[in-house]
Protein backbone atom coordinates (compact mmCIF):
# COMPACT_ATOMS: atom_id res chain seq x y z
CA UNK A 1 0.00 0.00 0.00
CA UNK A 2 2.95 2.19 0.81
CA UNK A 3 4.74 1.65 -2.87
CA UNK A 4 0.97 2.36 -4.21
CA UNK A 5 0.27 5.37 -2.38
CA UNK A 6 4.22 6.74 -3.19
CA UNK A 7 3.91 6.30 -7.01
CA UNK A 8 0.45 7.68 -6.84
CA UNK A 9 1.25 11.12 -5.05
CA UNK A 10 4.40 11.41 -7.79
CA UNK A 11 2.40 10.93 -10.31
CA UNK A 12 0.09 13.33 -8.77
CA UNK A 13 3.04 15.68 -8.33
CA UNK A 14 3.91 15.02 -12.01
CA UNK A 15 0.27 15.90 -13.48
CA UNK A 16 0.44 19.31 -11.01
CA UNK A 17 3.43 20.53 -12.55
CA UNK A 18 2.38 19.72 -15.70
CA UNK A 19 -0.86 21.97 -15.29
CA UNK A 20 0.84 24.70 -13.53
CA UNK A 21 3.37 25.17 -16.65
CA UNK A 22 0.56 24.75 -18.93
CA UNK A 23 -1.53 27.53 -17.56
CA UNK A 24 1.17 29.88 -16.66
CA UNK A 25 2.46 29.54 -20.24
CA UNK A 26 -1.14 30.26 -21.51
CA UNK A 27 -0.76 33.56 -19.11
CA UNK A 28 2.01 34.75 -20.34
CA UNK A 29 1.72 34.11 -23.88
CA UNK A 30 -1.75 36.02 -23.71
CA UNK A 31 0.18 39.40 -22.32
CA UNK A 32 3.21 38.98 -24.90
CA UNK A 33 0.99 38.47 -27.97
CA UNK A 34 -1.09 41.89 -27.00
CA UNK A 35 1.91 44.11 -26.12
CA UNK A 36 3.98 42.80 -29.20
CA UNK A 37 1.07 43.74 -31.09
CA UNK A 38 1.32 47.09 -29.81
CA UNK A 39 5.39 47.44 -30.17
CA UNK A 40 5.23 46.09 -33.87
CA UNK A 41 3.07 48.75 -34.12
CA UNK A 42 4.82 51.44 -33.15
CA UNK A 43 4.62 54.68 -35.44
CA UNK A 44 7.74 56.11 -36.35
CA UNK A 45 6.85 58.88 -38.33
CA UNK A 46 6.59 62.50 -36.66
CA UNK A 47 3.76 62.09 -34.54
CA UNK A 48 5.56 58.62 -33.09
CA UNK A 49 6.79 58.20 -29.64
CA UNK A 50 7.84 55.61 -26.95
CA UNK A 51 8.82 55.99 -23.60
CA UNK A 52 9.69 52.93 -21.44
CA UNK A 53 10.24 54.19 -18.17
CA UNK A 54 10.75 52.14 -14.47
CA UNK A 55 8.79 53.13 -11.58
CA UNK A 56 8.84 52.82 -7.86
CA UNK A 57 6.25 52.00 -5.28
CA UNK A 58 5.81 52.15 -1.77
CA UNK A 59 4.10 48.43 -0.91
CA UNK A 60 5.44 47.93 3.07
CA UNK A 61 3.96 51.18 3.91
CA UNK A 62 7.27 52.85 5.24
CA UNK A 63 6.84 55.82 3.37
CA UNK A 64 10.29 54.70 1.34
CA UNK A 65 9.02 52.99 -1.93
CA UNK A 66 11.10 49.73 -2.43
CA UNK A 67 9.38 48.41 -5.69
CA UNK A 68 9.98 49.35 -9.22
CA UNK A 69 7.71 48.13 -12.28
CA UNK A 70 7.63 49.28 -15.66
CA UNK A 71 5.21 51.18 -17.55
CA UNK A 72 5.47 51.92 -21.21
CA UNK A 73 3.76 54.43 -23.29
CA UNK A 74 4.02 54.67 -27.10
CA UNK A 75 1.69 56.19 -30.07
CA UNK A 76 1.01 53.35 -32.40
CA UNK A 77 0.02 52.77 -35.75
CA UNK A 78 -4.37 51.45 -36.16
CA UNK A 79 -6.52 49.74 -38.08
CA UNK A 80 -9.58 51.59 -39.39
CA UNK A 81 -11.49 48.98 -37.43
CA UNK A 82 -9.07 49.56 -34.41
CA UNK A 83 -10.01 53.61 -34.63
CA UNK A 84 -13.60 52.54 -34.95
CA UNK A 85 -13.66 50.75 -31.49
CA UNK A 86 -11.42 53.20 -29.77
CA UNK A 87 -13.30 56.41 -30.52
CA UNK A 88 -16.88 54.27 -30.28
CA UNK A 89 -15.69 53.65 -26.88
CA UNK A 90 -15.35 56.98 -25.84
CA UNK A 91 -19.03 57.59 -26.59
CA UNK A 92 -20.61 55.63 -24.10
CA UNK A 93 -18.99 58.22 -21.32
CA UNK A 94 -19.94 61.04 -23.33
CA UNK A 95 -22.32 63.75 -23.57
CA UNK A 96 -25.33 63.88 -25.95
CA UNK A 97 -23.52 66.59 -27.90
CA UNK A 98 -19.69 65.04 -27.71
CA UNK A 99 -21.38 61.74 -28.18
CA UNK A 100 -22.45 62.89 -31.78
CA UNK A 101 -19.26 64.18 -32.67
CA UNK A 102 -17.67 61.29 -31.64
CA UNK A 103 -20.11 59.22 -33.40
CA UNK A 104 -18.99 60.97 -36.47
CA UNK A 105 -15.30 60.63 -35.94
CA UNK A 106 -16.28 57.08 -36.05
CA UNK A 107 -17.78 57.26 -39.50
CA UNK A 108 -14.55 59.57 -40.89
CA UNK A 109 -12.22 56.97 -39.18
CA UNK A 110 -13.92 53.50 -40.50
CA UNK A 111 -12.08 54.45 -43.90
CA UNK A 112 -8.59 55.91 -42.73
CA UNK A 113 -6.18 54.49 -40.38
CA UNK A 114 -4.99 56.52 -37.20
CA UNK A 115 -2.45 56.44 -34.40
CA UNK A 116 -3.24 55.34 -30.64
CA UNK A 117 -1.82 56.70 -27.54
CA UNK A 118 -1.26 53.15 -25.64
CA UNK A 119 -0.20 52.89 -22.29
CA UNK A 120 1.32 49.43 -20.39
CA UNK A 121 1.70 49.93 -16.50
CA UNK A 122 1.89 47.22 -13.74
CA UNK A 123 0.89 48.19 -10.16
CA UNK A 124 0.87 46.61 -6.88
CA UNK A 125 -1.03 43.52 -6.54
CA UNK A 126 -1.88 44.26 -2.68
CA UNK A 127 -0.24 46.94 -0.46
CA UNK A 128 -2.23 44.98 2.97
CA UNK A 129 -1.77 41.59 2.33
CA UNK A 130 2.13 40.58 3.14
CA UNK A 131 2.34 37.40 0.70
CA UNK A 132 0.45 39.61 -2.06
CA UNK A 133 2.66 42.56 -2.29
CA UNK A 134 5.62 41.23 -4.25
CA UNK A 135 3.29 40.32 -7.21
CA UNK A 136 1.98 43.22 -9.82
CA UNK A 137 -1.04 43.47 -11.69
CA UNK A 138 -0.97 44.64 -15.71
CA UNK A 139 -2.83 47.13 -16.72
CA UNK A 140 -3.58 48.53 -20.87
CA UNK A 141 -5.21 51.88 -21.95
CA UNK A 142 -5.41 53.15 -25.36
CA UNK A 143 -6.95 56.67 -26.06
CA UNK A 144 -6.71 58.09 -29.75
CA UNK A 145 -4.38 60.82 -30.11
CA UNK A 146 -7.26 63.01 -31.68
CA UNK A 147 -9.43 62.77 -28.83
CA UNK A 148 -9.87 66.12 -27.08
CA UNK A 149 -12.10 65.07 -23.70
CA UNK A 150 -9.65 63.00 -22.50
CA UNK A 151 -5.74 63.92 -20.76
CA UNK A 152 -3.09 62.25 -23.27
CA UNK A 153 -0.90 59.43 -21.52
CA UNK A 154 2.34 61.45 -21.79
CA UNK A 155 1.11 64.37 -19.98
CA UNK A 156 3.63 65.24 -17.35
CA UNK A 157 0.60 65.04 -14.92
CA UNK A 158 -1.06 62.48 -16.15
CA UNK A 159 0.21 59.89 -13.22
CA UNK A 160 -0.63 61.07 -10.18
CA UNK A 161 1.75 61.25 -7.03
CA UNK A 162 0.93 57.33 -6.35
CA UNK A 163 2.10 56.71 -9.88
CA UNK A 164 -1.25 55.71 -11.02
CA UNK A 165 -3.59 57.11 -13.58
CA UNK A 166 -6.69 58.57 -13.42
CA UNK A 167 -9.79 56.39 -12.41
CA UNK A 168 -11.30 54.17 -16.04
CA UNK A 169 -8.09 55.41 -17.88
CA UNK A 170 -6.98 51.78 -17.84
CA UNK A 171 -8.61 48.04 -17.61
CA UNK A 172 -6.92 45.11 -15.64
CA UNK A 173 -4.78 42.95 -18.12
CA UNK A 174 -3.77 40.16 -15.37
CA UNK A 175 -2.14 39.91 -12.30
CA UNK A 176 0.10 37.28 -10.77
CA UNK A 177 2.94 39.22 -12.26
CA UNK A 178 6.27 38.05 -10.27
CA UNK A 179 8.58 40.30 -13.00
CA UNK A 180 8.52 41.89 -16.05
CA UNK A 181 11.65 42.67 -18.25
CA UNK A 182 12.07 44.92 -20.65
CA UNK A 183 15.25 45.54 -23.13
CA UNK A 184 15.58 48.03 -25.95
CA UNK A 185 18.28 47.44 -28.67
CA UNK A 186 19.50 50.65 -30.47
CA UNK A 187 21.05 50.60 -33.95
CA UNK A 188 24.72 50.03 -32.11
CA UNK A 189 23.33 47.16 -29.77
CA UNK A 190 25.05 43.28 -30.51
CA UNK A 191 22.30 40.97 -29.62
CA UNK A 192 22.99 37.80 -31.98
CA UNK A 193 25.00 36.33 -29.09
CA UNK A 194 22.59 36.97 -26.23
CA UNK A 195 21.45 39.96 -24.61
CA UNK A 196 23.66 42.28 -22.47
CA UNK A 197 22.07 45.30 -20.09
CA UNK A 198 24.84 47.71 -20.21
CA UNK A 199 26.18 51.58 -20.57
CA UNK A 200 27.98 50.61 -23.69
CA UNK A 201 27.31 51.49 -27.57
CA UNK A 202 26.94 47.45 -27.77
CA UNK A 203 24.62 46.81 -24.98
CA UNK A 204 20.76 46.90 -24.46
CA UNK A 205 19.18 49.56 -22.55
CA UNK A 206 16.03 48.89 -19.94
CA UNK A 207 14.52 52.33 -20.61
CA UNK A 208 13.85 54.15 -23.39
CA UNK A 209 13.03 58.02 -24.80
CA UNK A 210 12.17 58.34 -28.56
CA UNK A 211 11.95 62.27 -28.65
CA UNK A 212 15.00 62.39 -25.94
CA UNK A 213 12.85 64.94 -23.63
CA UNK A 214 14.28 63.68 -20.58
CA UNK A 215 11.37 61.87 -18.98
CA UNK A 216 12.54 58.73 -17.37
CA UNK A 217 14.04 59.64 -14.63
CA UNK A 218 17.17 58.44 -13.18
CA UNK A 219 16.56 59.89 -10.08
CA UNK A 220 13.81 57.20 -9.84
CA UNK A 221 15.91 53.89 -10.74
CA UNK A 222 19.42 54.23 -12.24
CA UNK A 223 17.82 52.08 -14.93
CA UNK A 224 16.32 55.21 -16.18
CA UNK A 225 19.70 55.60 -18.20
CA UNK A 226 19.54 57.03 -21.87
CA UNK A 227 21.16 54.58 -24.24
CA UNK A 228 24.31 56.13 -25.91
CA UNK A 229 23.70 54.78 -29.44
CA UNK A 230 19.90 56.33 -29.17
CA UNK A 231 20.33 58.83 -32.03
CA UNK A 232 19.12 62.46 -31.46
CA UNK A 233 15.05 63.11 -32.98
CA UNK A 234 15.76 65.02 -35.99
CA UNK A 235 11.66 65.67 -36.59
CA UNK A 236 10.94 62.00 -35.79
CA UNK A 237 10.63 59.84 -33.16
CA UNK A 238 13.53 57.29 -32.58
CA UNK A 239 12.70 54.10 -32.12
CA UNK A 240 14.56 50.76 -30.69
CA UNK A 241 15.32 48.09 -33.33
CA UNK A 242 14.22 45.23 -31.19
CA UNK A 243 12.34 45.27 -27.64
CA UNK A 244 13.41 41.93 -25.56
CA UNK A 245 10.65 40.69 -23.39
CA UNK A 246 10.67 38.69 -20.52
CA UNK A 247 7.74 37.91 -17.78
CA UNK A 248 7.05 35.16 -15.31
CA UNK A 249 4.05 34.70 -13.49
CA UNK A 250 2.71 32.95 -10.37
CA UNK A 251 -0.76 32.24 -9.62
CA UNK A 252 -2.10 32.80 -6.54
CA UNK A 253 -3.03 29.27 -6.38
CA UNK A 254 0.94 28.63 -6.59
CA UNK A 255 1.09 30.44 -2.90
CA UNK A 256 0.15 27.49 -1.15
CA UNK A 257 2.88 25.52 -2.20
CA UNK A 258 5.37 27.66 -2.08
CA UNK A 259 8.51 27.38 0.71
CA UNK A 260 9.19 30.26 3.32
CA UNK A 261 12.08 31.45 5.43
CA UNK A 262 13.17 29.36 8.69
CA UNK A 263 15.28 32.44 9.76
CA UNK A 264 15.48 36.01 9.67
CA UNK A 265 17.93 36.90 6.80
CA UNK A 266 20.12 39.79 7.05
CA UNK A 267 21.21 41.87 3.83
CA UNK A 268 24.92 40.54 4.22
CA UNK A 269 23.78 36.83 4.19
CA UNK A 270 23.87 34.21 1.05
CA UNK A 271 22.87 31.40 2.34
CA UNK A 272 18.51 30.59 2.88
CA UNK A 273 17.20 28.55 5.24
CA UNK A 274 13.63 27.26 3.89
CA UNK A 275 11.23 24.58 5.41
CA UNK A 276 11.32 23.12 2.30
CA UNK A 277 13.90 23.30 0.06
CA UNK A 278 12.07 20.75 -2.74
CA UNK A 279 9.38 23.42 -3.40
CA UNK A 280 11.93 25.77 -5.09
CA UNK A 281 12.89 25.62 -8.98
CA UNK A 282 15.15 22.98 -10.02
CA UNK A 283 16.05 24.60 -13.65
CA UNK A 284 19.47 26.14 -13.92
CA UNK A 285 19.34 30.35 -13.54
CA UNK A 286 16.50 30.09 -11.53
CA UNK A 287 15.09 33.22 -9.60
CA UNK A 288 13.48 33.58 -6.68
CA UNK A 289 11.64 36.59 -4.75
CA UNK A 290 11.60 37.32 -1.17
CA UNK A 291 9.57 41.10 -0.83
CA UNK A 292 11.10 43.20 -3.24
CA UNK A 293 14.68 41.66 -3.95
CA UNK A 294 15.59 39.14 -6.30
CA UNK A 295 18.24 36.51 -6.06
CA UNK A 296 20.06 33.98 -8.36
CA UNK A 297 19.38 30.31 -6.70
CA UNK A 298 23.62 29.24 -7.09
CA UNK A 299 22.72 25.67 -5.19
CA UNK A 300 20.45 23.33 -3.33
CA UNK A 301 21.15 21.61 -0.60
CA UNK A 302 18.25 20.23 1.39
CA UNK A 303 16.55 22.63 3.04
CA UNK A 304 19.71 25.01 2.80
CA UNK A 305 19.94 27.84 -0.78
CA UNK A 306 23.00 29.39 -1.88
CA UNK A 307 22.06 32.36 -4.18
CA UNK A 308 23.36 35.90 -5.03
CA UNK A 309 21.30 38.93 -3.72
CA UNK A 310 20.41 42.07 -5.10
CA UNK A 311 19.75 40.72 -8.68
CA UNK A 312 17.39 42.34 -11.35
CA UNK A 313 18.51 45.76 -10.13
CA UNK A 314 17.12 45.11 -6.97
CA UNK A 315 19.01 46.04 -3.66
CA UNK A 316 19.73 43.46 -0.29
CA UNK A 317 17.81 44.18 2.48
CA UNK A 318 16.18 42.29 5.88
CA UNK A 319 14.02 40.14 5.59
CA UNK A 320 11.96 38.41 8.12
CA UNK A 321 10.95 34.55 9.21
CA UNK A 322 8.24 33.12 7.67
CA UNK A 323 8.45 35.56 4.56
CA UNK A 324 7.41 33.59 1.41
CA UNK A 325 10.18 32.84 -1.07
CA UNK A 326 8.10 33.81 -4.40
CA UNK A 327 9.16 31.76 -7.78
CA UNK A 328 7.22 31.47 -11.38
CA UNK A 329 7.62 30.24 -15.09
CA UNK A 330 9.60 32.70 -17.34
CA UNK A 331 8.57 33.41 -20.77
CA UNK A 332 10.70 35.31 -23.14
CA UNK A 333 10.38 37.15 -26.22
CA UNK A 334 11.87 39.50 -28.89
CA UNK A 335 9.94 42.02 -30.69
CA UNK A 336 11.63 44.01 -34.75
CA UNK A 337 10.30 47.06 -35.29
CA UNK A 338 10.34 48.97 -38.22
CA UNK A 339 12.04 52.12 -37.27
CA UNK A 340 11.23 53.73 -40.27
CA UNK A 341 8.68 53.86 -43.04
CA UNK A 342 8.45 55.36 -46.30
CA UNK A 343 5.20 57.41 -46.62
CA UNK A 344 4.06 56.96 -50.49
CA UNK A 345 1.50 59.24 -52.10
CA UNK A 346 0.62 57.35 -55.45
Amino acid sequence: MLAVFQLFDRSLSVWRRGETRRALLEQASTVLESLALDLRGLEPGSQGDVVIEWVRFDTDGDNVPETKWPRIRLVRQASPAEMARALAGETKVASDAAAAEAQQAVTVQASNPGLLEVVWMVAPASLTQPDARSEGVIFRGERPTMETSSKSFFAKDFFGASNRPPAGATEEVTGGLLWMGLLAAAQTSVVNNGWRMGGGLDAASPSWDALALGRPSREVHYWNESHPGNPKPRGRASLPRRVRIELEFERPVDRIRRTRLLDTLDNQEGVLSVDDGRRLPSEPDSYVLIDAEWMRITSIDGARVAVQRAQRGTSAAVHGKGSMVHWGLRLVSEVPIATYREDWDL
